[in-house]
C-alpha cells in the first residue's frame, strides 16, 4: 500500500513537472485563424469578424496570419455587399412605383440659371408671389430634403426667425434662422414682406405633427425678437405639408437605396480584384521552384 502511494506521488509529480508547453504567438494566432475559417464555412460571419479583429489586436507581429485573416474578411465583405445589392435592387423597384405615384400630385420647379437642385411643390399650393397673404409653403428637393418657408405680409415688420406649430399644448418648431441665413425682407406700398426658409432636421417633427393631426386646428406663430404674428394653418397648407412630407420620406428612401446600390457595386469590384490578386500571389508562391 505504501509503495503504491509512493508511486502515485511520483507519477503526479512527473505529470505536474512535465505539463504542456506554452504555445508561441504564431501558434495561438493560427488557432484563432482556424476558428475564423471554421466560422466562415458555417456562415457565422459576425463571429468570424470578431475573431479577425482579435487576431489583429492580439497578434500584431504575425503578419502572415493577419494577411490570411484579411483574406477571409474580404470574402465575408464580398458576400455581404452582394446581399446588400440584391436586397436594394429589389426594394428600389417597389420604391420607384411608389415615387412615380406620389410625384403626380407635385410640380417640379427648377430655374436652371440659378438652381443646381430643383424642388417638388404640391400642385394645389400657391407657388407664385402672393402680395397680400401670410402662409407656409412646403418643398422637397431632388435629394429628398423636406423644408419649409414662412411668408409674412403685414402693416408692420416682425423680423421673424422661427416658426412654431401648435395643437393646444403640443407643438413643434423650426430651428432658428439668423439674418445671415435664409432670410429675406422688403417693403412695398407701406406693406412689409418677410420670407424665411427653414432647412433642418427639425422640419421632420413638424411634418409628423401635421401629418398625424391634419384634421385638427393648427396654430402657426411667426416669432420675432419683439413681435410675433399668429394665424391658423389652412386646409390647403396642411394638405400640402402632409403630402410634401410623404414625398420626402419616399424620395429619401429611394435616394438611400441608390447610394447603397452604387456603393455595393463599387465595393464588389474592389473586393473581387483584391481576392483575385491574393489568389494569384498564393498560386505563384506555391508553384515557384526553389533555387538550387
Amino acid at each position: 500500500m505504501k509503495i503504491n502511494l509512493l508511486i502515485l506521488l511520483i507519477i503526479t509529480g512527473i505529470a505536474y513537472g512535465c505539463g504542456p508547453r506554452k504555445l508561441s504567438e504564431k501558434e495561438l494566432a493560427e488557432i484563432h485563424l482556424q476558428k475564423t475559417d471554421s466560422l466562415f464555412n458555417k456562415e457565422a460571419y459576425n463571429a468570424a469578424k470578431l475573431h479577425i479583429e482579435s487576431i489583429h489586436t492580439q497578434y500584431p507581429k504575425e503578419i502572415a496570419v493577419r494577411k490570411k485573416a484579411n483574406s477571409i474578411l474580404y470574402s465575408i465583405e464580398l458576400i455581404e455587399y452582394k446581399r446588400n445589392l440584391i436586397y436594394a435592387d429589389s426594394v428600389i423597384r417597389i420604391k420607384q412605383k411608389e415615387l412615380d405615384s406620389i410625384t403626380k400630385i407635385f410640380r417640379f420647379e427648377k430655374n436652371n440659371q440659378y438652381q443646381t437642385i430643383g424642388n417638388y411643390v404640391y400642385k394645389h399650393q400657391i407657388t407664385e408671389y402672393n402680395p397680400t397673404g401670410t402662409y407656409i409653403k412646403a418643398f422637397v428637393d431632388e435629394n429628398g430634403l423636406f423644408y419649409l418657408s414662412s411668408h409674412y405680409c403685414g402693416t408692420y415688420p416682425i423680423n421673424h426667425f422661427v416658426t412654431r406649430f401648435n395643437i393646444k399644448d403640443v407643438y413643434a418648431e423650426t430651428d432658428t434662422v439668423t439674418q445671415e441665413g435664409f432670410n429675406h425682407s422688403f417693403t412695398d406700398n407701406d406693406k412689409y414682406f418677410e420670407r424665411v426658409i427653414y432647412k433642418s432636421e427639425a422640419n421632420k417633427d413638424i411634418g409628423t405633427l401635421i401629418q398625424q393631426n391634419s384634421g385638427k386646428t393648427i396654430v402657426v406663430t411667426l416669432q420675432g425678437k419683439k413681435k410675433k404674428y399668429t394665424f391658423w394653418l389652412s386646409t390647403n397648407e396642411k394638405k400640402a405639408i402632409t403630402e410634401a412630407y410623404n414625398l420626402a420620406v419616399v424620395l429619401g428612401d429611394f435616394k438611400n437605396l441608390e447610394r447603397i446600390i452604387d456603393v455595393s457595386k463599387k465595393k464588389i469590384i474592389f473586393l473581387e480584384n483584391i481576392i483575385q490578386t491574393d489568389l494569384k500571389k498564393d498560386t505563384t508562391q506555391k508553384t515557384k521552384k526553389p533555387l538550387k
